[in-house]
């Protein structure tokens, strides 16, 4: 979030961020993210090359209203369900709420 444009806070009012990202996130209306996920990386990240597969965790109240840069990495939840947290990537910048566990076995 810090990395982004802009973040929405409770009462609705607009804070810019670092901007090095376009993501623009809100606390305004909270939504709880919350479980495992496989992440499939489109570029390096986190010390791994493109087309690794990481598995990590995900907790946030944050909604995102604004993701226009490049998607790090395709995201799943536990069940092989996508989600729409994939990160962000913008020249040597990325940013994502995905927390690594391991690398993927198999």
């Amino acid at each position: 979030m810090a990395l982004g444009a802009h973040l929405i806070d409770k009462d609705g009012v607009a804070h810019e961020m670092a901007g090095l990202l376009g993501l623009v996130t809100s606390y305004e209306k909270r939504k709880f993210h919350l479980g495992y996920r496989q992440a499939n990386l489109h570029a390096p990240a986190l010390g791994f090359e493109a087309g690794a597969r990481l598995r990590g965790h995900e907790f946030h109240y944050s909604s995102i209203l604004e993701q226009p840069d490049a998607p790090l990495a395709d995201v799943f939840d536990a069940d092989g369900n996508p989600v729409a947290e994939t990160g962000s990537k913008r020249d040597m910048v990325s940013g994502t709420f995905f927390h690594l566990i391991a690398e993927a076995q198999g």
